[in-house]
């Protein structure tokens, strides 16, 4: 198996300024407390922290003893084609960027500043991560008929599913209309979808299996197994049942499956769309 969203953090040496108000998970989360949770991974893509040093926080993550196959760094995209992107290509294991937009306002990924940056990183190689709420799925749409008409070559990773609102919607993944909306971005070849961060989507304490899979089997019937890969997003996903718990859903929800195409889930389409 290779987790597709793992992050790591060490607030002992670098600053994270949103983990004081997640303290259950605030401390250090490195390859040493990820060992507690007991996964067997073949390797993991690590996705940015969102933290104030993004250039040390490759280095540091570089230096792990940990079979990090391919890094999401952070690159502030809003400024456009900044030096940040040029100098993540001389860092070993950079394959991707992300610059989360999840509580950015209105208009923010279809400013110019923020195109010009997709647009940037993608002719530079590299692949998006996009983490953003079931809400700005049509600016997202926007904002990718620009990217494509400009870089074709562009691959991109919607994180969590579109994050839909299931603790206001429960099972219903007509509400909202974020299936109507994936429904859409999946006719776009170049996009991916990663089956992840659904438990912290859902009431933490009360979700049940049966509340995440139609948001699971929908995006499997969007996007097709080869266009799914799955993601732990350990350490956050031990404030809403752990790992072991969320590993467990996406089996079930993937297991009348061809053995081929759960292989894509869990490994193949990682290691198309990050090109390790």
């Amino acid at each position: 198996m290779i987790d597709s969203h793992l992050h790591f953090w060490n607030p002992q040496q670098l600053t994270y300024d949103w983990l004081k108000y997640v303290p259950a998970i605030s401390g250090r989360m490195g390859p040493e407390e990820f060992a507690g949770a007991g996964v067997e991974l073949e390797g993991a893509i690590f996705v940015q922290a969102d933290c104030a040093q993004a250039l040390d926080e490759v280095d540091w993550i570089n230096s792990l003893n940990f079979p990090i196959l391919g890094i999401v760094a952070y690159a502030p995209l809003e400024l456009g084609d900044t030096p940040h992107i040029a100098a993540l290509k001389t860092k070993p294991k950079v394959v991707g960027i992300r610059r989360n937009a999840q509580n950015e306002p209105d208009g923010f990924m279809t400013s110019e500043g923020y195109i010009a940056g997709l647009i940037a990183a993608a002719r530079a190689g590299f692949s998006l991560d996009l983490c953003i709420r079931a809400r700005q799925l049509p600016e997202l749409r926007q904002a990718l008929d620009r990217l494509f008409r400009a870089a074709p070559q562009a691959r991109v990773i919607l994180d969590h599913l579109g994050k839909p609102d299931i603790k206001s919607h429960g099972a219903n993944i007509h509400a909202g209309h974020w299936a109507s909306e994936i429904n859409i971005l999946s006719e776009v070849p170049n996009v991916f979808c990663k089956l992840s961060g659904l438990p912290t989507e859902a009431d933490w304490e009360t979700w049940t299996p049966e509340q995440l899979r139609p948001y699971l089997d929908h995006a499997l019937s969007a996007f097709g197994p080869s266009r799914c890969l799955f993601g732990g997003d350990w350490p956050v996903v031990d404030l809403a049942g752990g790992y072991s718990r969320w590993q467990t859903v996406v089996a079930s929800s993937i297991s009348h499956l061809p053995a081929e195409q759960q292989t894509d889930v869990w490994s193949k389409t990682a290691r198309t769309v990050y090109q390790v």
